[in-house]
């Protein structure tokens, strides 16, 4: 059969990469939104973010540092940053209290230096920067176009608008991903997951089961500096910073894990135990789906990732961000895996108390088994063919 030279119908692209390349065009405005939004937002806005602890944190590890988890002294300082405003939603003693590691504080410093709205503001393009560069850095080799998606859900706006630190984290894991032929940096770079704590658990049991040794001992070495750093100013900080840390978890807050029952199911006095107690729970339960899919590196890499939020003993809907994380370096998600994500991470932000935890235990439970492949069907075997 001839076929006519003319014809260039073969070099017409596919419906289905058209509709691709349109979501990496929307998806890219999206980012781009995201970009503008610290510069353009009012006033009021950088303080009811979570931007005015931060600043708390700076100016009191750089002023007056044997205070900085004195919880009195922050609601003074918090009243200076916010201009005498007062928080309405819950918080512990009335304010938004900064109960980050000292490390933090000392990270927002140069950011207070600039001032409240302009510190605030970068603090903001910090975070999404950071974000960006670490969701680059896990989808590689593929083309930075398969970090849009992740980049541009639900999960990073809600991280925006509440000045959250979560970009670091992902900046962490996706750079540790980048170099894991390069155990040292690889463990250097899992140092910036300690800007959240909470979120490290899955990735640091698996490690050791896995007996990955230089990059745990890399990934010590860096929490060492950083611990160190700021008893300079304040020896005693890690033991005021454990004292107060654990009023994170409460009734009435939007938690979104499962270990945050334990405050509606436990009494007071009880009430730290079963919380780790549901932590334990979940974090055996994730490597156990890591363990079956551990011979596909990306796969297991990404049930950690997401199993990171799983089995935090506290997380909110912010910290989805590391479910979208997940998905990336999966490399296989689909149009209705993403939709599914933003809607859960929507309704987990602005829901009631408790329909939030309800939500995320199921959406990142989902993703977890989704992306390890339990929830794949079975492939049919090839009949043979007939000798006929």
């Amino acid at each position: 059969m001839n076929v006519d030279p003319l014809d260039r119908r073969s070099e017409v692209p596919r419906s289905g990469d058209r509709w691709r390349w349109r979501g990496s065009v929307a998806f890219l405005a999206v980012v781009v939104g995201f970009v503008i939004y610290p510069l353009v937002i009012s006033r009021d806005d950088v303080v009811n973010a979570d931007w005015p602890a931060f600043e708390t944190g700076a100016r009191l590890v750089a002023h007056d540092p044997g205070h900085l988890y004195d919880l009195n002294t922050q609601a003074k300082v918090q009243r200076e940053v916010t201009g005498g405003k007062t928080l309405v939603t819950l918080g512990i003693n009335g304010i938004l209290p900064f109960l980050a590691p000292a490390w933090v504080a000392l990270v927002a410093v140069p950011f207070d230096a600039l001032g409240p709205q302009l510190g605030g503001r970068l603090w903001m393009l910090f975070g999404l920067a950071a974000m960006a560069f670490g969701l680059y850095l896990a989808v590689r080799p593929r083309a930075p176009s398969a970090a849009l998606p992740a980049l541009a859900s639900v999960p990073t706006a809600i991280v925006l608008i509440n000045a959250q630190l979560d970009g670091v984290v992902v900046l962490g894991l996706g750079a540790a991903i980048s170099l894991w032929r390069r155990p040292w940096l690889a463990g250097l770079c899992l140092g910036l997951t300690l800007f959240k704590p909470n979120l490290i658990f899955p990735v640091g049991a698996a490690l050791l089961l896995a007996r990955q040794w230089r990059v745990i001992a890399a990934w010590a070495a860096a929490a060492v500096v950083l611990t160190a750093m700021p008893m300079i100013f304040n020896p005693n900080w890690v033991f005021q910073w454990l004292n107060v840390v654990g009023g994170t978890v409460q009734r009435g807050s939007r938690e979104i894990v499962l270990a945050d029952l334990g405050p509606y199911i436990a009494p007071d006095h009880y009430q730290s135990y079963v919380i780790g107690a549901l932590a334990l729970v979940a974090l055996a339960a994730v490597l156990v789906v890591a363990a079956r899919c551990r011979a596909d590196f990306r796969r297991c890499a990404a049930v950690l990732v997401a199993g990171s939020v799983f089995a935090a003993p506290h997380a909110l809907p912010g910290d989805l961000v590391l479910v979208a994380l997940a998905l990336a370096i999966w490399g296989a998600a689909e149009w209705h895996d993403w939709l599914a994500l933003s809607v859960g991470a929507a309704v987990a932000a602005f829901a009631p108390p408790i329909v939030p935890m309800l939500v995320g235990i199921v959406l990142v439970g989902w993703v977890i088994l989704r992306v390890s492949g339990v929830t794949a069907r079975p492939q049919p075997e090839p009949r043979p063919v007939s000798a006929r």
